[in-house]
C-alpha cells in the first residue's frame, strides 16, 4: 500500500472531518471505505483516528466553536508555520486559528486563502504514516474557487509550492506542484459555490461506491463524470451533509 512518511514543506499532510455527530459519521465511513474507527481520544482533542490495514487514513472529530455545519479540512506541511500564517495576511487571506501546540512535536494553524477557502498548516518534529492512493484512502485534494488563479500569489508565499497547469476535458485545471510532483489541484467553483478544498477518497468501482453512499443516506451533488488520464469521480456528502469527492482512479 502507498503509505507516505515524508512530507516536504507544501505537500498535503492531513485531512480530517469535523462533524456535528462523530457516532453516526463514524459508523457512516466504517460502512462505506471500511475504517477501523475507535472511540474518540482525548489526547488527540477528541478525535478518533481511523486507519485502514493498520495505517492512519483520516480522523473524526468534533465541531470547533463557531463551526456551523460538517466539514472535511486539509493540512499541508510547512517548515515554519509562523512565517507561513504571517505570509497569508500578507498575501490577502486570513488566520482563523493562530500557530498553536495541537500535541507535543505538533504546531498546527488554520488560515483562509483570498477567495476564502479554509485549509490547515501543520509543522511537526517527527512525520508519521499516512495511507494515500488506495481504495477508501485520500486520493487527491482540490482548491474550488471562483477564480482560482487569482489565489496563486498566496499559495506560493505560505506554502511555497510551485503552479503549473493541465488541460481536463479541454479545460484548464491548475496545479499545485513541490518538485516534480503534482500534489494537489485548483478549479473553478460553480455559479454560487463558496471557495472551499475538497478531498477526493479513492474507490475500486465509482458506481458501487455511489449506490452504497446513497443506501447509508448520503446523497449525490454532482453526477459522475470521466476524464482521459484522470479517471471517473463524483462529488458527494455524507449523512451529515459534509460534501467530499469519490475518485476511480483510470487504470495505470
Amino acid at each position: 500500500m502507498p503509505t507516505v512518511t515524508e512530507f516536504p514543506p507544501g505537500t498535503p499532510v492531513w485531512a480530517d472531518l469535523q462533524t456535528s455527530d462523530r457516532a453516526a459519521a463514524s459508523s457512516f465511513y466504517r460502512s462505506l471505505f471500511g475504517w477501523h474507527v475507535p472511540e474518540a481520544d482525548p489526547a488527540h482533542g477528541g478525535y478518533a483516528v481511523a486507519e485502514l490495514s493498520g495505517t492512519p487514513v483520516t480522523a473524526i472529530g468534533p465541531f470547533p466553536p463557531g463551526m456551523e455545519r460538517p466539514v472535511w479540512t486539509v493540512y499541508f506541511a510547512v517548515a515554519d508555520i509562523d512565517a507561513s500564517a504571517a505570509a497569508a495576511t500578507e498575501t490577502g487571506g486570513a488566520v482563523l486559528l493562530p500557530p498553536g501546540e495541537l500535541m507535543p512535536g505538533v504546531r498546527l494553524a488554520i488560515v483562509a486563502d483570498p477567495a476564502g477557502a479554509v485549509l490547515g498548516l501543520w509543522q511537526r518534529d517527527h512525520d508519521a504514516p499516512w495511507l494515500r492512493d488506495e481504495p477508501g484512502a485520500v486520493d487527491w485534494l482540490e482548491l474550488a474557487a471562483p477564480d482560482y488563479e487569482g489565489t496563486f500569489p498566496f499559495y506560493e508565499a505560505v506554502l511555497g509550492v510551485a503552479v503549473s497547469e493541465m488541460r481536463v476535458n479541454d479545460e484548464p485545471y491548475g496545479l499545485f506542484d513541490v518538485g516534480p510532483a503534482n500534489v494537489a489541484g485548483a478549479t473553478t467553483a460553480a455559479p454560487g459555490v463558496q471557495a472551499h478544498w475538497l478531498v477526493y477518497f479513492g474507490v475500486a468501482d465509482l458506481d458501487a461506491a455511489v449506490l452504497r453512499l446513497t443506501e447509508l443516506g448520503g446523497s449525490i451533488l454532482e453526477a459522475p463524470v470521466a476524464a482521459e488520464g484522470v479517471g471517473r469521480w463524483a462529488i458527494v456528502a455524507d449523512a451529515q451533509g459534509a460534501g467530499f469527492g469519490l475518485l476511480e482512479p483510470e487504470a495505470r
